[in-house]
């Protein structure tokens, strides 16, 4: 609250008014849309069409895995390989993967939106228990990174629209912790004048678990999830426009968001990364979970990649903001069982890893991958000497 004392008057939106003065009535808004895995399905399409029916200038942009650590310049730039969505008025493109997702402060300048809308928690969730912090600091570094971004945007002149996660299995995210990520995107985003959507009012996760993750809704119920959250942005941006034609304007706060002590430590240099510095990681693991090919006779191919679970214990060079993280050894080559294969649970170990996506020629390998679905998690591989 201290830094509310120190104001900047900045152009803003209200409602459906647009920073340049020119009311909705005479040009539409434009909107920024950022979302993770969530949104790369029915939800995001449904918002999507959604929001393009109601005569908006839309910019969709959907990362799988994404966070604030992504969007945010101050973090270095980190690959998607569980799915990148775009989608602008005039074109559209479907991945599987990318090597740096677009920064927020990027795309703000390119596009130039009234209004942000930002799809984002769940990956917030391994940030607010991680075990490498206290739980003051767990608090705190979720805080700063809804800040920075909320910052961002009303540095710009845009309005914030945050959807917040729904509601998860409480056996996979326990309610209490649920409630308290609700509780600090709210307080941080209305802080800046934003408006969210309390997307755990409105859904309720009734498959099983772990037979599913106990994140990811099935094609109806996402659906249904976005058609509520499309009125609710449909009735924010009907705000009646000024009597006058004056800029709207609003204070905000002049000093930036503080940036914690380990988020510091993630963050990137002023210079863009190389692509090895954005994608390279070295960690220290503990092997949690393991894929397991119990007969050779069952291998279609020659070689196998097996998907194993580590804790990350330490961070050593690279970004990377999960406690866990998955890697594809090689368990089989020529028809035989490899020493990863052998890896016993609880094994700590040091490793250089990169995204599986960056070695082609695997491609061509089994995948032996029998853990739980985690849409958050992409899968890197020991890189090669």
């Amino acid at each position: 609250m201290m830094r509310f004392f120190s104001c900047l008057i900045a152009i803003s939106v209200i409602g459906a008014a647009v920073s340049d003065g020119v009311s909705a009535s005479s040009k539409s808004p434009r909107i920024l849309y950022l979302g993770d895995s969530l949104s790369i399905g029915a939800f995001g399409k449904t918002l999507d069409h959604s929001m393009r029916s109601s005569g908006f200038q839309v910019h969709t942009v959907v990362a799988g895995g994404a966070s604030p650590y992504y969007w945010l310049k101050n973090y270095q730039a980190l690959p998607c390989t569980i799915g990148f969505w775009e989608k602008s008025p005039s074109a559209e493109r479907r991945v599987g993967y990318v090597r740096a997702v677009p920064k927020l402060e990027d795309l703000i300048a390119e596009h130039k939106p009234n209004v942000v809308v930002v799809q984002t928690g769940i990956n917030l969730y391994a940030t607010l228990r991680s075990k490498r912090r206290t739980k003051d600091e767990n608090v705190e570094e979720v805080r700063s990174l809804i800040e920075q971004m909320c910052y961002a945007i009303a540095k710009a002149g845009a309005t914030s629209y945050w959807v917040l996660p729904p509601h998860s299995h409480e056996k996979r995210y326990s309610k209490e912790l649920q409630g308290e990520l609700t509780a600090i995107m709210q307080s941080v985003v209305r802080k800046y004048e934003g408006e969210v959507f309390e997307s755990q009012k409105v859904t309720k996760f009734v498959d099983p678990y772990p037979a599913t993750d106990g994140i990811h809704y099935g094609p109806s119920e996402a659906r249904g999830w976005a058609e509520k959250v499309s009125q609710h942005f449909s009735q924010f941006m009907k705000v009646s426009p000024p009597t006058d034609t004056r800029t709207i304007v609003r204070a905000v706060p002049i000093q930036a968001p503080k940036v914690t002590s380990s988020s510091r430590l993630l963050a990137s240099s002023n210079r863009a990364p190389s692509a090895s510095q954005s994608s390279e990681l070295e960690l220290e693991l503990k092997l949690v979970e393991k894929s397991e090919l119990k007969n050779l006779s069952e291998l279609d191919y020659s070689n196998a990649l097996g998907v194993y679970e580590y804790e990350v214990m330490n961070v050593r060079r690279g970004s990377y903001p999960f406690d866990r993280i998955r890697i594809a050894h090689g368990i089989v080559f020529q028809k035989k069982y490899t020493s990863a294969a052998k890896r016993e649970i609880g094994t700590e170990m040091a490793l250089t890893v990169v995204p599986l996506s960056e070695y082609k020629t695997l491609s061509t390998w089994q995948m032996v991958d029998d853990l739980r679905m985690n849409g958050e998690l992409s899968i890197y591989t020991p890189k090669l000497d």
